[in-house]
Parts: C-alpha cells; sequence; structure tokens
C-alpha cells in the first residue's frame, strides 16, 4: 500500500517514543490512555505507528508509548525519521457544517461501527484504515452531516484539538479532580463581573487563547460537566492504567469543523484524522486577565508555591529533547513550542484584554544562559539540579479570511460585540435597499462609462473587477453609530491575485486600496454626496485621497495595518479608521 506525502514544517524533538527508532515511521492512531508511574503530572498514551519506507510503501503497525501532552507534536499522519519529521501524509481537507449540541452527535466504538455492517475500507491506500484487532480500541465523536452521511472524529484527536490551545489545559483536565483544575488553571478575579461579561483570570501557565475555553468552563454549566467529565473517567474506569477516552463537545450550537482525514463506508462516512479549525461558541464578551509573573526562590515539596519559569528560552534548539520520564526543575528555562495551527472558522469570539499602565520598573527576572538544561518536559516542576527545563507547547491560532470586504464587515460585527455600550449600530448600504443590519452585506456595483465617454482604456477598464467578463466592480458602504458620532466607511473591492508570469503558482499581490471614513454635516446630504464619490472614484481608479477635499463634512483616508494582536482579521483596519475621527480603543472601552 502506497500513500502520497506532502512537505510539512520541519520538526525535530527527540522523546522517548521516537529516539531509538531506526525506522521511517508515520503515526497511524491513538490508542489507550494510562497512568504514568515516573513522571506523575502528565499521563501516558499508547500510539499506533506504521512503518513506511522511502517509496512511500506503508509496512505493518507497532505500538509505543508517549505521554498524552506530545500528541499535538505527533499528529496522525505525520512522518518521522530519527526523531525530524518534515512531511506528512496528503489526507483529503474537508470543512463540515455539524451540531455541536446533544442530538447532533453520539460516541460510538469501532465495534459499533463493525456490529452496523459499516465498513472501514477506504480507496485511499486501498485497505480498511485500521486492521480487525481489538487492540486498536478507541471512541470516537459521529456527527451527523446534512445530507445524511457522517463525520468521525476520533476523541483523542477531539480533546487534544478543541480542548483549549495548550498542552497545559489538557495535562490537568486528565490528572486533576475539579477542585485541583481550578486551583492549578484560575486566579481570583480583582473586581465582580459586570452584567454581560465572563471575566477570567488564569495561571501563566496557559495560552492566552485558552481564555475561551476557561471562561466556559467558569460560567456555562455545560463546559464545565464536558471538562469534569475528563479526570472523572479515570476515576470511574474499570481498567484505569488502559482507560478509552471519552471526549465531547464542551459548547453547543451549530458550526462548522474544517478536518483532513479519509472517506469511509463507501463514501458514507468520513474519518477525520486531524482537526484543523473549528468554530468558537457564541456567548458573553470575555475579559481575560493573565497573572503577572513573579520571581519566587526555587523551593520544593507538596506546598510549593506554583510559579511560571521566568528563564524563556529565545532560541529554540534544532533537536527538542523531551522527556516523558522526568519533571521540570522549579525555576528552569521555559520553552515555548508551537504545534501545527488551528483555524478559527467563521466569527471570532469577543475577547478583550486587561490593560495595564505599564511603570518604568526595571525587569528583574532571571536571564537564560544557554546550555543550561539539556532536555525539557511538561510536567509540573518537582525538585531541582536534574538539567529538566519545562516545554508549553500549544497551538497558535490563525483567522480564516472570507475575502477583504467581509472581513472588514466582520470586524465591525466584532467590536459592536465587543463594546455594546459605545458602538451602537452597524449596517451596511446600498441604494436599493436602504440601509440594511442582514448579516449578510451587500455591495455597490460601480457604474461602467458609456461608449462615447472619453476616458482613457485604464480608467474605463479599471471600473470592472473582471475586464473579460465585464463585471462592475463593487464597493462596500458602511454607516457606524460610534459614541456621540455617526461614521462612514468605504472600502473597494479587490481584483483577484493573478498568477505571476512564467507558470509560476505564486500570486503577484492585488492593488491596495485606502479605505475612506467621513462624517457628514447634515445626514440629509449622504446619497448625494455617496454618488459624487461612487462617480469620481472611477476617473481616479480608486484613490480615494483625490476625494476627500469635496466632502460636506469631515473626510480622510486609512490604511489597512495587520498586527499581532488582532482577534480578527482587519480589526486594526477598523481602530485605524475610527482613529481618524480622534477615536482609539481606550475611548470604546
Amino acid at each position: 500500500m502506497t500513500v502520497s506525502l506532502k512537505q510539512s514544517r520541519t520538526f525535530s524533538f527527540h522523546d522517548g517514543t521516537l529516539k531509538n527508532e531506526a525506522e521511517r515511521l508515520v503515526v497511524w492512531w491513538y490508542g489507550p490512555i494510562f497512568k504514568n508511574n515516573r513522571l506523575r503530572s502528565v499521563p501516558k498514551i499508547h500510539i499506533f505507528l506504521r512503518t513506511i519506507d522511502h517509496e512511500n510503501n506503508l509496512g505493518g503497525v507497532m505500538r509505543r508509548e508517549t505521554v498524552l501532552t506530545h500528541l499535538g507534536l505527533l499528529r496522525i499522519g505525520s512522518v518521522w525519521e530519527k526523531g525530524v519529521s518534515s512531511s506528512r501524509i496528503a489526507y483529503e481537507e474537508r470543512k463540515f457544517s455539524v451540531s455541536f449540541s446533544p442530538g447532533g452527535w453520539r460516541i460510538v466504538t469501532l465495534d459499533d461501527l463493525r456490529q452496523s455492517g459499516r465498513s472501514l475500507y477506504t480507496a485511499f491506500h486501498d485497505s480498511n484504515y485500521l486492521p480487525q484487532k481489538n487492540q486498536h480500541k478507541t471512541y470516537l465523536i459521529e456527527f451527523d452531516l446534512p445530507d445524511g452521511k457522517h463525520l468521525l472524529i476520533p476523541c483523542t484527536e477531539f480533546f487534544i484539538r478543541v480542548y483549549g490551545r495548550s498542552s497545559e489545559i489538557k495535562r490537568v483536565l486528565a490528572t486533576y479532580p475539579w477542585e485541583e483544575v481550578k486551583k492549578r488553571l484560575y486566579r481570583p478575579l480583582d473586581a465582580p463581573a459586570s452584567p454581560g461579561t465572563w471575566p477570567v483570570k488564569f495561571t501563566y501557565h496557559v495560552h492566552k487563547h485558552d481564555a475561551i475555553l476557561l471562561a466556559h468552563m467558569l460560567y456555562d454549566p455545560y463546559a464545565k460537566r464536558a471538562a469534569k467529565y475528563i479526570y472523572s473517567q479515570f476515576e470511574t474506569s474499570s481498567t484505569p492504567d488502559e482507560m478509552l477516552l471519552k471526549a465531547t463537545p464542551w459548547f453547543q450550537g451549530s458550526g462548522e469543523i474544517s478536518v483532513s482525514g479519509v472517506p469511509i463506508d463507501g463514501g458514507n462516512t468520513f474519518l477525520g484524522l486531524q482537526i484543523l479549525g473549528c468554530t468558537q461558541p457564541d456567548g458573553a464578551t470575555i475579559h481575560r486577565e493573565r497573572e503577572k509573573s513573579t520571581t519566587i526562590p526555587a523551593t520544593d515539596g507538596d506546598d510549593a508555591p506554583t510559579q511560571f519559569p521566568y528563564h524563556q528560552l529565545q532560541d529554540i534548539p534544532d533537536v527538542i529533547d523531551l522527556t516523558d520520564d522526568e519533571e521540570p526543575d522549579h525555576g528552569s528555562s521555559w520553552l515555548d513550542l508551537p504545534e501545527d495551527e488551528f483555524v478559527i472558522l467563521g466569527k471570532p469570539r469577543a475577547v478583550l484584554d486587561k490593560r495595564y499602565t505599564r511603570k518604568n520598573v526595571p525587569d528583574t527576572r532571571g536571564v537564560p544562559v544557554p546550555g543550561d538544561e539539556t532536555i525539557f518536559s511538561t510536567g509540573e516542576p518537582h525538585g531541582s539540579g536534574k538539567g529538566v527545563g519545562q516545554a508549553s507547547i500549544h497551538a497558535p491560532i490563525t483567522l480564516e479570511s472570507q475575502g477583504f470586504l467581509r472581513d472588514m464587515w466582520n470586524a465591525l460585527l466584532y467590536l459592536q460585540s465587543a463594546y455594546p455600550e459605545t458602538i451602537r449600530g452597524v449596517s451596511w448600504f446600498t441604494f436599493e435597499d436602504g440601509f440594511s443590519t442582514s448579516p449578510d452585506p451587500r455591495l455597490i456595483s460601480l457604474e461602467p462609462f458609456e461608449i462615447d465617454e472619453e476616458v482613457e482604456t485604464s480608467v474605463a477598464n479599471w471600473v470592472y473587477i473582471d475586464t473579460q467578463t465585464k463585471v462592475p466592480r463593487g464597493v462596500l458602504v458602511v454607516r457606524v453609530h460610534v459614541l456621540d458620532q455617526t461614521l462612514y466607511l468605504m472600502e473597494i473591492q479587490r481584483r483577484p491575485p493573478k498568477p505571476r508570469a512564467g507558470g509560476s503558482e505564486e500570486a503577484s499581490k492585488p492593488p491596495s486600496y485606502k479605505g475612506l471614513v467621513f462624517t457628514l454635516s447634515h445626514q440629509g446630504s449622504f446619497e448625494q454626496w455617496l454618488r459624487q464619490v461612487l462617480s469620481n472614484v472611477r476617473h481616479v481608479e480608486g484613490v480615494v485621497q483625490k476625494l476627500v477635499g469635496h466632502c460636506p463634512g469631515f473626510a480622510d483616508t486609512f490604511k489597512h495595518p495587520k498586527s499581532k494582536k488582532e482577534q480578527i482579521p482587519c480589526e486594526a483596519s477598523v481602530l485605524n479608521a475610527f482613529s481618524k475621527v480622534s477615536i482609539g480603543r481606550s475611548d470604546l472601552a
């Protein structure tokens, strides 16, 4: 059986699972979880690998052990050779609309599938994905699809990828009862929650993008039950040394989930082996706060304070030696390891950070000395002098772009949900519809020039988004009521990028246009002024800064910067537009 591979981000680490393996291996399946008798703060798990030769022919199955926190790196389909992975199986990628509410899914086993006559055969490699052996026992989530078909996802994969972004969340939920979970993940709030908000303060051991799950676990009983259920399975399992994990959705409602995997059962079921992204749940605005790091003398024992390792290594070694047998030393270096990105599908949840006034105080934290630690662990600090640093593994998020104009509209809706008291209304406009708050905005089509109008060819062609089909370019016009002002934003539709000369698959960068923001002295002049702008913008080929001087009010242009702090694409662009009328983010809060 031969499979196709694709290049992936090269990652190298030597944990006990792979460092002594001479053969080329591909991660194939996740098995039971069991207690770790040496590194007690991290459960272990059986994983199944298959040999794969350099012609990509699959061989036999072998079972190895690793810790639960390493699965974000040991993704199903990743190919490893001497501790290095730079390729993975080229599974089919699909996006599905599903219901995360009870009734839209169920927990099943492989035996359930076989007993109901459903085949695990896949044409992907002309065989059953899993052999008919009991050693591959596992639980899976089966989602019902609108077309009567089904989506299957291993529960372990769902837990690793959907229960927060950091490995620390998974470690704590699988290791401790609920009261201990709260001690290790949360810190007391400084003030009571404001109406309509979910404030959450958490430790430095988890990632900032864990805030949504942490807030739901604190305020949403449904999420709390799902989270508590993880550890309770260890308590009630008749075979705690080889427990099969059930992980259920922790929020309700409809949404999307993006996976890669293989079709099985004659195409009636899709087996999702890797979760690539997922919808975030709707709900109250989350106010996110992280505890401040402090320098604490290294101590040991059961009553030792939990501290954030303050020696953060900036230069990640080429080879990461991760151990599943030792816990990190107190006060050791801290290494942040990114796993595969996680795509946020649809509208992101409104999450606001508590902002501090920075004081001019020297940084007294320790400075790392290269080579202090040679191995790293994802467990809890215990003891010292072992030369073991602390590793934090997390999945960086990336935001799904829906096209520039839609991203601008979504960013406005996101900011309105984040600041409902100051952004009181967002609506789009067309001459046919008037102002509308419909979630799907419509564009105003530019009017093509008449044949007898004397304009240059480049000007006449600019009006079209596609000069071959003669489809006119569109313009998004939005009205925003913010504070005591009524603002109007105008954005021009971009042409899709064209392939570079020579047949290169890399596309050329599409033209960049500034946005137009304006206010009016008299609201009754809106349509007259807009018609004038839409006519004149054609003659200047989208250079809107040439039009601002004729506005019956105030007008300015704004650029579209990108920021790493964006919660949603184009958030920085909208805030830049607001700044032109002297409204900053601090004014919105």
